[in-house]
């Protein structure tokens, strides 16, 4: 059943339900070896045919349609209407459409109009005569196997990426429910060229993201081509993007093409889009609609064959609603909208990044329960950017270490497991009985001139004139406890 829940969340599966009732008539249904899936989970099966709704709404013909579709379904259910069944390949879960006949004389209104009135006496001739009838197949039919497609290819891509390494897809790692979210819209997101939007705090992952859906994408043999938009001022970022020709300013020495030139046939990442000024804005929004941007210091527009893929951290329908971003250029970013969730709340995931992350930089020792305790508490602002980064210093601080405790953690990732710098390690075992005076005090030692060198900035003479003590015996402390 959590298959089907998801399949029913594929587009092609939305557009063929609405392509069937619109234009046949017909209901498209997800039957298995216990009938049907509406039905096992207490609902009714649904129906464009009001002979079928009629029955369904009976306790007796609900029973009956639903021992009919436990069966093997034939070419007519148990009313004699008839029956598109299309199997999907690997599942036992069948797509069956149904509800209507592929003749107007058969079968005989009266006669069904009897069987119908034996569920339901208060039903009316007009039930039978509104019966859809489709006396072409073959449309009904490719439909039907476009769906069945879509739901194989989709779980043979899930398949690959569990089977790949289990935690994750595109090198985008992550098991937990939000990211297992994600995942599932990536696929569909690298094959479409329409405008993308990548959502979520900084840190998250936006570029990797970005990178991965053309990596994945119809343009992968194309540029991908990055750029923050807060990291330039206005007529330097305008000139960026969208090139420059020789003179236009001070210091042009020559045209550039700009990084829609750069782009051109393959991919541009705008990060931190919702920074962009107003009058850039409307420039952007120039080229998404009509793919024409002009170069400055040019009176000669220019045709750019890219797909954007921006990314912001901001509330962007906020910034509409205070003005400051356009309505239209939000509408056009926000075809297809991703929101990568902040690591906080990635349940699980933590652990698997950071068995990653102590691979890529070769930190060997084991993470004590802890230090576990200390990562799992904090709440990651910077999100898998600062996890990475606190891996990274783990080279550091944890150099000749076996395991790693909270002592060689960032001061505020010990605070959050309540190891503060004057509670190492070491002082609360003591204080359970579990070591003694002389390794406490060792290791208050120890917080104290690691937390003084963050607070120094490594500035080791202002840290001995501050707890009182010769730059010689500060050395010798820092060889000590390894803080070199």
């Amino acid at each position: 059943m959590e298959d089907v829940e998801r399949w029913e969340r594929l587009r092609g599966v939305e557009v063929a339900r609405d392509i069937l009732r619109d234009a046949f008539g017909l209901s498209l249904a997800f039957v298995g070896r216990d009938g049907p899936v509406k039905h096992r989970r207490g609902g009714v099966m649904e129906s464009s045919s009001e002979v079928c709704r009629a029955v369904l709404f009976t306790r007796e013909g609900f029973a009956a349609c639903d021992a009919h579709y436990r069966d093997d379904p034939a070419a007519e259910c148990h009313l004699g209407l008839s029956v598109f069944v299309e199997p999907i390949a690997g599942q036992s879960i069948r797509l069956v459409a149904s509800g209507f006949a592929r003749d107007p004389e058969v079968p005989n209104r009266a006669d069904l109009l009897e069987q119908v009135r034996a569920y339901d006496p208060h039903a009316g001739p007009d039930v039978v005569r509104s019966l859809p009838i489709v006396d072409r197949s073959a449309p009904v039919k490719a439909i039907l196997r476009t769906v069945a497609s879509e739901i194989e290819a989709h779980e043979a891509e899930r398949r690959a990426r569990l089977q790949a390494d289990g935690k994750g897809m595109w090198g985008i790692l992550g098991r937990s429910p939000q990211m297992d979210a994600v995942f599932e819209l990536l696929p569909r997101l690298a094959q479409s060229d329409a405008t993308a939007l990548i959502l979520g705090e900084s840190g998250t992952g936006k570029e990797l993201v970005a990178q991965a859906l053309h990596a994945h994408g119809r343009r992968v043999e194309a540029p991908f081509v990055a750029q923050n938009c807060a990291a330039l001022p206005d007529d330097l970022l305008e000139s960026t993007l969208f090139g420059y020709v020789r003179g236009a300013f001070s210091g042009a020495a020559r045209s550039s093409e700009g990084l829609f030139g750069a782009a051109d046939g393959g991919t541009l990442f705008l990060d931190e889009v919702g920074d962009m000024s107003a009058a850039l804005q409307v420039k952007l929004l120039r080229v998404l609609q009509d793919g024409v941007y002009s170069p400055v210091g040019s009176t000669k527009p220019k045709r750019a064959d890219v797909r954007v893929i921006a990314a912001t951290h901001k509330d962007l329908a906020e910034l509409v609603e205070e003005g400051i971003f356009r309505q239209d250029l939000f509408y056009r970013l926000h075809v297809l909208p991703i929101r990568l969730p902040p690591l906080r709340d990635r349940v699980g995931d933590l652990r698997i990044l950071v068995r990653h992350f102590r691979g890529e930089t070769q930190v060997d020792a084991r993470v004590s329960d802890a230090a576990w305790e200390c990562l799992e508490r904090y709440h990651w602002p910077g999100n898998v950017r600062e996890l990475r980064a606190e891996v990274q210093r783990w080279q550091l601080t944890a150099a000749d270490a076996d395991v790693i405790g909270p002592e060689h953690l960032a001061a505020p990732i010990r605070d959050a497991g309540g190891y503060s710098a004057f509670e190492g390690a070491a002082a609360v075992a003591a204080v359970q009985g579990e070591a003694t005076l002389a390794e406490a005090v060792e290791a208050l030692e120890r917080a104290i001139i690691q937390r003084g060198l963050e607070r120094t900035e490594g500035n080791r003479t202002q840290l001995a004139r501050e707890l009182g003590i010769s730059r010689t015996t500060l050395a010798e402390r820092l060889k000590r406890y390894g803080l070199e």
